[in-house]
């Protein structure tokens, strides 16, 4: 009995292998497809053969619509990315040497200034000005605020004692009945004060009001010395340390620069890398004839340093130069100037403001004068300019009036700018004489302390 049961043990065993290896043969499958698809080898341990071979049949075709589909999507994605990136390069400003340089569409819309004025066959001739700004491609945030300033709890006690000031000084004028000639000249009537030929370059700093105003104030330190004082008045120092005036954010109100030269002392200083006098200029000017408004910020006008570079020989408090009084010609650019300008024309009455402009400058010499600046401006070249009809505005502007005259006919006022001797006519212009500036100011010098 055990042989007996040994050997049916032994066929039992043997008949599990076989069952067994037949298991695991019928693991590999082979799925016939249709007639133009070749065989496909599957393999499965479930025994479910016909979902399996359903399942492989279809899969070619699902591999290929997904990477199809899969193409489509990265054709439209690189498609857009080419698109935003062509519209980018059109309106985007490129730095070049750190200078922006004007976008396609940028170029376009001054290209248009440029031709529209010489068409026009007027009084003065336009060039593309690479570096000229525009009111449309500047960021609002940027730019809205241009010449503008908080205002400070001194602005109405300033204005009650400059309007007496401006009050007595038109009055002067007036009375003086000086006859002034059809054209005059700074440069040619005060030939060997140095810094009336000089033109300053306000950089990357909306400081149009302290260079122009330090220019008049060096002007009139000379003229009224008789040419025995002739320092260069620093902007520098003006422009950081009068909080009432500004900065490099621009002016609000350009008799504070005055009232501040009366009531606190400026120091010398020359232009950028000149090392000349006590605080010369410490903006650079290599962004631009002008520099784009997106440089005019207040965190580029730098602390108030109350001492001179370690190469100047004097003292900062020795070093100053004062007026003897600040006042207004022409009020008419603020809300709080609207009193003084009232007042101004009760004064002239039947004199002109235009009388009483030149023979301020004939008298005392050169003032600052503040007006809005339009787009056509910038690409100023030669001649008599007068604002385009139609034209955009783009900011206040300051500059130094210092003469008139009359040409062909076109009676004008004679400018000297703040963006250095490579704009206009080697850094001056002139502008027909219908375009009275809206604020016009000046001080008389005191010689000393």
């Amino acid at each position: 009995m055990t042989t007996t049961a040994t050997v049916m043990d032994r066929r039992a065993a043997s008949s599990m292998s076989k069952r067994n290896e037949a298991t695991e043969e019928d693991e590999t499958v082979v799925c016939l497809p249709s007639e133009d698809e070749p065989p496909v080898l599957m393999t499965t341990t479930s025994g479910s053969r016909s979902n399996l071979c359903d399942r492989a049949r279809r899969l070619p075709w699902a591999v290929i619509r997904m990477a199809a589909l899969g193409m489509l999507l990265l054709s439209l994605i690189c498609a857009c990315i080419i698109f935003e990136t062509i519209r980018a390069n059109r309106l985007r400003r490129y730095r070049v040497d750190g200078i922006l340089i004007h976008s396609d569409n940028e170029f376009a819309h001054h290209m248009a200034i440029v031709n529209a004025v010489n068409a026009q066959n007027s009084t003065w001739t336009a060039r593309y000005n690479k570096f000229a700004s525009s009111s449309r491609y500047e960021d609002p945030d940027q730019s809205s605020h241009y010449h503008a300033m908080p205002e400070h709890d001194d602005v109405e006690e300033m204005h009650d004692s400059l309007d007496e000031t401006s009050r007595k000084h038109i009055i002067t004028l007036k009375d003086s009945k000086q006859p002034v000639p059809v054209s005059f000249d700074a440069r040619q009537h005060w030939p060997l004060c140095w810094t009336v030929h000089q033109v300053p370059n306000q950089g990357g700093c909306g400081s149009c009001w302290a260079a122009a105003a330090t220019s008049v104030m060096s002007d009139r330190i000379c003229i009224h010395s008789g040419g025995k004082w002739q320092p260069q008045i620093s902007a520098q120092d003006l422009t950081s340390c009068c909080v009432s005036c500004g900065g490099c954010q621009g002016s609000h109100l350009a008799i504070a620069a005055f009232n501040y030269w009366k009531e606190v002392g400026i120091v010398t200083g020359g232009p950028f890398g000149s090392y000349e006098g006590c605080r010369p200029y410490e903006i650079s000017p290599d962004c631009g004839t002008p520099c784009s408004t997106m440089y005019y910020r207040e965190h580029r006008t730098g602390e108030c340093n109350r001492e001179c570079q370690a190469l100047y020989s004097k003292q900062y408090d020795d070093d100053q130069f004062f007026a003897e009084s600040a006042y207004w010609i022409r009020a008419d650019r603020d809300p709080h100037e609207t009193k003084v300008q009232d007042a101004i024309n009760v004064l002239l009455r039947n004199e002109s403001i235009e009388t009483i402009i030149k023979r301020e400058i004939f008298l005392h010499g050169p003032i600052l004068a503040c007006f809005t600046v339009f787009e056509d401006f910038q690409h100023y070249h030669s001649g008599i300019y007068k604002r385009r009809i139609g034209g955009y505005e783009l900011y206040g502007h300051c500059a130094k009036l210092m003469g008139w005259g009359v040409e062909n006919g076109t009676a004008y006022w004679l400018y000297m700018n703040t963006w250095g001797r490579n704009w206009g006519e080697n850094g001056f212009f002139r502008v027909n004489i219908a375009e009275t500036p809206e604020e016009i100011v000046a001080g008389l010098t005191r010689i000393g302390k």
